[in-house]
């Protein structure tokens, strides 16, 4: 018994290294300001851009042994620094530091960055499916082979900023299952997607 619960860990190890593996031999880096992420509290922010402008943004918070999802609408108007709004799914994920500095002057402040650019694979084949959340990666744990290529495959498509590992790109798999908290927001008289005056309580369960 004490050998296969040996075997199966020593799987699962194997498994776990060769998609790490798979994905730092694959990644691509973007530059952040250190200052910036200075600003963050280990946070992580993941953005992934599926087809057909299908994007959702996550942040990833630990605390108590537990992690929290914040979700943030991809539409949401972000200040920046000339004071114009501009919809987050509007800047580019693979030049995050417009993003994450309009995240902070919101009081949402990240200190590591993943993006995953999907927006020009096949929405019918796993990689579309995982990026419009048709699809998730934990349901496919009971198949470590298939999940394995599965990252493989995200790992060409991930954009890492400065000090994130590629571990982090396993957060995703938290996703589905965390139930993530959505940020309230409304609508100003330009029609833009703004915070709503209760997201700071919103935010202090969250963090």
């Amino acid at each position: 018994m004490a050998a296969c619960l040996v075997t199966l860990l020593a799987l699962a190890g194997a498994w776990v290294g060769v998609s790490l593996y798979r994905i730092d031999h694959a990644v691509h880096h973007v530059g952040l300001p250190a200052t910036l992420l200075a600003e963050g509290k280990n946070d992580l922010l993941a953005i992934v851009q599926g087809p057909d402008h299908h994007e959702q943004v996550f942040v990833f918070h630990a605390t108590g042994g537990r992690t929290n999802v914040l979700q943030v609408p991809a539409a949401l108007a972000l200040p920046l620094r000339d004071g114009r709004l501009v919809p987050l799914d509007a800047l580019s994920i693979h030049a995050p530091a417009l993003i994450v500095a309009g995240l902070d002057r919101l009081g949402i402040p990240v200190s590591r960055y993943v993006g995953v650019d999907l927006h020009a694979v096949d929405p019918a084949s796993n990689l579309g499916r995982l990026a419009t959340g048709e699809l998730s990666v934990t349901s496919m744990l009971t198949d470590p082979m298939g999940t394995s290529a599965l990252l493989g495959e995200v790992a060409s498509h991930v954009y890492l900023g400065p000090g994130t590992p590629v571990s982090a790109v396993l957060s995703l798999m938290n996703v589905p299952t965390a139930h993530p908290v959505t940020v309230p927001t409304d609508r100003d008289d330009q029609g833009q997607v703004v915070l709503a005056a209760a997201f700071s309580a919103v935010l202090r369960a969250f963090l």
